[in-house]
């Protein structure tokens, strides 16, 4: 859950992933990686599927078009 709420927060302020090139954002874009493999191996329960597609939806492209989780 801490992980959870550390992407939020970053999500909130920044409208996308962490980059991947920066050091201290390694931790939430690994995380945030082997989460989203989980969801594609249907290994996530349906309450962290859904708290993670809420992540996705918070994500903003450069189009202006909200992001797929999947």
């Amino acid at each position: 859950m801490e992980k959870y709420h550390a992407m939020k927060k970053y999500l909130e302020v920044h409208h996308q992933l962490p980059d991947k090139k920066k050091p201290y954002n390694h931790d939430l874009i690994n995380w945030w990686k082997y989460n989203k493999k989980l969801a594609k191996l249907d290994k996530l329960s349906e309450e962290k599927l859904r708290m993670l597609q809420e992540l996705s939806d918070s994500r903003i492209i450069k189009s202006d078009k909200k992001a797929l989780f999947l």
